[in-house]
């Protein structure tokens, strides 16, 4: 008896224990259900941070500039209008709710007008008006048919408006130049069916409004309920590394390009040349390297001054390029002297681009100050050798300039092989 008795006594025990996991395990799903309204307010604290993260980036971009103070401003309208939900709601219809629901599909507006404009879509301001005009007018409506009413509208509303969105940013989507455009892009497409599954379950919902008009099981109110907390903090981050990139490419062009032609400066030249040479003899093929110096330059600059100067050397620019092939590599090497490496068929070949250059500078309208300046240029030509360097090859085409200049000047000069 007594050894029945303890093992009913361990059974009981067992099954006391197995209650109390069950009771744990409950408690802790239960902690994993999503509040909706306090979603709302997490995303409004999120927008109003991400208002201020795209507010300090600074930049001279103007288009940079227009597009994060165009997002800021959105993130500010949508934080602000969730976060006053803190205080309460009473009712679906409520004062904080439609303000709430309002704002947020004002500020998504406004941001994905930022955004568009970041992708390079000019959308004008008098027509993004218009949009959130309708977008006000259509909710008044709906306020005065029903909650559920006004719940369809919201959800139809701002579906449309990241649908716009998303063909504003189909460059992002098609041709990304950054993985942070390709992600921006697809997350505005996350938004959309995001949004139309709401539509879609709030339109299937019967029954009295939901305080808060998100409808659906409670998997997807725990689905949506993270969407809506992430998505300020996540869209204002990989924007940032959108416009990160941009800078980060316009510096790294700024180093490589002279300021006053426009084209690749010395530095470029020695960075991109090697890959250059590379190509041809991969190919086979010829490289022409030439050097050009405008003919008494400081004379003009000495008789018309430096600003009639730099007008000439930004004229000679787009004349040469009439000449040279698209894969030429053109560079100012330094005061008036410009380096060309010009992939050619063979040396004939590079003296008659060489000859053509000459020819179109000698040919060309240079008008500086009101009126037309007479200017010439003279060329050294090298043919890059077998395992010659790039040094080797400037050396000998600075050689073969020099020379057309102490024979006469405006004039081709090759040099020796």
């Amino acid at each position: 008896m007594g050894a029945a008795a303890a093992a009913a006594a361990a059974l009981q025990n067992m099954r006391r224990s197995a209650d109390m996991a069950d009771d744990a395990g409950t408690t802790a799903y239960a902690m994993l259900d999503i509040d909706i309204l306090t979603t709302f307010v997490t995303c409004g604290a999120a927008s109003c941070v991400a208002a201020l993260m795209t507010r300090l980036v600074r930049t001279d971009d103007p288009d940079l500039v227009s597009a994060l103070r165009i997002s800021s401003a959105g993130f500010a309208v949508l934080g602000l209008s969730l976060l006053q939900l803190i205080g309460g709601v009473p009712g679906p219809a409520s004062a904080p709710m439609l303000v709430a629901m309002l704002g947020s599909a004002l500020g998504m507006g406004v941001i994905g007008w930022g955004l568009s404009r970041l992708a390079g879509q000019r959308v004008p301001p008098a027509t993004v008006v218009a949009l959130l005009a309708a977008v006000t007018l259509a909710q008044a409506a709906a306020v005065l048919v029903s909650p559920w009413a006004l719940g369809v509208v919201y959800s139809a509303g701002i579906t449309f408006m990241c649908l716009l969105t998303t063909i504003g940013l189909r460059s992002f989507l098609r041709h990304p130049r950054h993985i942070s455009e390709g992600i921006l892009g697809w997350a505005m497409v996350g938004c959309v069916l995001a949004y139309a599954l709401r539509l879609a379950l709030t339109l299937a919902h019967e029954g009295p409004a939901a305080v808060h008009h998100v409808y659906g099981p409670p998997a997807v109110l725990r689905m949506l309920g993270i969407l809506y907390s992430v998505m300020p903090i996540f869209m204002a981050t990989v924007l940032l590394s959108t416009v990160n990139a941009r800078l980060s490419g316009q510096l790294a062009l700024r180093a490589m390009t002279d300021e006053l032609t426009g084209t690749l400066n010395r530095r470029a030249l020695r960075d991109q040349a090697p890959a250059v040479m590379a190509a041809v003899r991969a190919r086979g093929g010829h490289l022409a390297v030439m050097m050009l110096d405008i003919d008494h330059f400081k004379h003009i600059n000495d008789t018309h001054g430096h600003l009639v100067g730099d007008d000439v050397l930004r004229q000679l620019v787009p004349v040469m390029r009439t000449v040279l092939r698209q894969d030429a590599l053109l560079t100012r090497f330094g005061g008036e002297e410009f380096a060309m490496l010009v992939p050619v068929a063979n040396q004939t070949t590079g003296g008659r681009v060489a000859e053509r250059l000459r020819l179109a500078v000698a040919d060309a309208d240079f008008i500086a100050d009101g009126q037309r300046l007479a200017v010439t240029a003279s060329l050294g030509l090298a043919m890059l050798t077998p395992g010659e360097t790039l040094d080797a090859v400037l050396r000998r085409a600075d050689e073969a300039l020099y020379r057309a200049k102490r024979a006469g000047r405006n004039r081709v000069s090759t040099a020796s092989g």
